[in-house]
């Protein structure tokens, strides 16, 4: 019983990590490149990555807009999922 106690306490501790994987701006779904474009036409220092939330493959992007940096999670869809604003 101690060893399957162990073995579930691991499993719970690593089911929220999701990976992540960097990627290039033409690897990020049309669909999201436009309500990013449509909204941050003038981004800079803009990355990109792919990971998997809940089952969904989502899309981070991160960036500098007017000075600010920002963090904007989307759905492959284009979609809006979080954003986050840093000073």
């Amino acid at each position: 019983m101690n060893r399957f106690c162990k073995v579930l306490w691991i499993l719970l501790l690593f089911a929220g990590v999701t990976r992540a994987d960097d990627i290039s701006a033409d690897q990020v779904p049309a669909a999201v490149m436009k309500t990013f474009h449509s909204v941050y036409p003038d981004a800079e220092q803009v990355e990109y990555e792919r990971k998997q939330r809940n089952g969904e493959t989502v899309y981070k992007i991160e960036f500098r807009h007017r000075g600010l940096e920002r963090e904007i999670v989307y759905g492959a869809d284009g979609r809006v999922i979080r954003a986050k604003l840093d000073d």
